[in-house]
């Protein structure tokens, strides 16, 4: 569906979430401009999970079949205790999440995953603008300022510029929102097939369809083959702090070692064969008073609104929905002076569900990095589906109530019944509610 009237937007941020709300917005027939701070795209990191609640949303997209290109399909999300690697408990991936959810789960490389963003955003008309820094955001007058001097009015200005917005200083003036920083930071390193494939004690790895989680105190380790299996992903989770909302600082091998020291032997194999690792310090927002500016003319999604831990791998799952959620939204605009109340129906639908979330990966980072003791051994207990019937699993992945509320959103779909229900003019249930 087409709007009857066209917007110019402007997103300030062309990751993941800027990108995918760029693809939202020109399916719904709106002039784009993207304004990205990077000389070029950049997505540094390496794999990213991406869960059933966004591969539904990019099959609505028609970019699955390039996607399935691109990604590593896993069989289970295997928690492992960190000494032995032994599985506390595993989560079903494939065939699961298609027979229960309709679509899969995947594990894909983070620039890859930018660049098919890039690329339909482009095929469908949007304009995208690197090297294009933000000095400041106006909302009286809805238009960025750039560092060298240009300008771009909107419609509406999308802020989808990270955990340090500067887009957040025009929707909250008055407030100074801080990342609230975690006693956690977390090294990234991929390491290439033949050198994983060289040793024999690890070569398994590169074909085992599983997504492996040892998990410790205070430490954890997430690894995955991606790229047709020919890196292996590491994210090693610590105490220890860097930049917060820096990507690319460089790492100390000999410190990253000396953290898993008495992990599993098989994980420590794999470490040596790291050359290079990249670390930054762990951080999510507090709950901001609101994500619409006071004109009703700029709006934030993704990081900027409700940056979270990486522990429930929803990050940008989330930014992909409130950019999906923005398009719907946006299809049922009949003039531009409807802006605003349409701003406010985005905050009141994606906030419940966001701000869920975010909880429930912080909870996770308290869940996987128990000491050892009774408390970890209950933990596991639970992991390992021996608990009484209609005890929460503590793998939020596998617990029966969350997981189909996670897994099994729609954000597509939700909003079109918003959006029907705002145009009717009856009060909007909340379909979204927390668990």
């Amino acid at each position: 569906m087409v709007s009857q009237v066209t917007l110019d937007i402007v997103i300030v941020g062309g990751g993941l979430g800027g990108l995918a709300t760029a693809i939202a917005v020109r399916k719904a027939g709106h002039n784009v401009t993207v304004l990205e701070g990077a000389t070029a795209l950049s997505e540094v990191g390496a794999g990213i999970q991406v869960p059933p609640n966004t591969t539904r949303l990019l099959d609505q997209w028609n970019l699955y079949e390039r996607f399935k290109e691109k990604v590593v399909w896993p069989a289970n999300i295997n928690m492992r205790r960190f000494s032995t690697g032994e599985v506390i408990g595993p989560t079903p991936l494939l065939p699961k999440m298609v027979d229960t959810y309709g679509y899969p789960y995947w594990l894909i490389h983070r620039a890859d995953y930018q660049q098919l963003l890039y690329d339909a955003a482009v095929e469908l008309g949007a304009k995208v603008i690197l090297n294009a820094r933000v000095d400041k955001v106006d909302d009286a007058t809805a238009t960025v300022f750039l560092e060298n001097g240009d300008t771009f009015k909107g419609d509406l200005i999308v802020g989808a510029d990270g955990i340090r917005s500067r887009v957040r200083l025009a929707v909250m003036p008055d407030e100074e929102v801080l990342p609230r920083v975690s006693t956690n930071c977390a090294y990234r390193a991929t390491v290439p097939v033949d050198k994983m494939r060289a040793d024999p004690m690890v070569s398994y790895l590169m074909d085992d369809p599983n997504s492996n989680c040892w998990i410790g105190y205070r430490r954890h380790v997430m690894a995955y083959p991606i790229r047709n299996g020919q890196l292996y992903n590491l994210v090693m989770s610590h105490p220890g702090q860097a930049d917060v909302g820096q990507w690319n600082e460089p790492g100390n091998l000999e410190e990253m070692k000396w953290h898993y020291r008495k992990f599993d032997p098989i994980i420590r194999h794999v470490l040596d064969k790291v050359d290079h690792c990249l670390k930054w310090t762990l951080a999510d927002l507090p709950v901001l008073s609101n994500w619409v500016s006071p004109s009703g003319r700029i709006v934030l999604i993704g990081d900027a609104a409700h940056a979270m831990l990486p522990y429930l791998a929803q990050g940008a799952a989330q930014a992909v929905e409130d950019g999906a959620t923005l398009g719907v939204l946006l299809t049922g605009i009949e003039s531009k002076n409807e802006v605003p109340a349409l701003m406010t129906v985005y905050e009141k639908l994606r906030r419940p569900r966001a701000e869920r979330i975010q909880k429930g990966a912080y909870e996770n980072g308290d869940i996987w990095h128990m000491p050892d003791g009774d408390e970890q051994q209950l933990r596991d207990l639970g992991m390992s589906g021996r608990l009484p019937a209609g005890a929460r699993n503590p793998n939020q992945w596998a617990d029966g109530d969350f997981q189909p509320w996670l897994f099994g959103h729609n954000a597509i779909t939700v909003a079109q019944k918003r959006l029907a229900e705002y145009k009717s003019g009856k009060e909007a249930v909340d379909d979204v509610a927390r668990l």
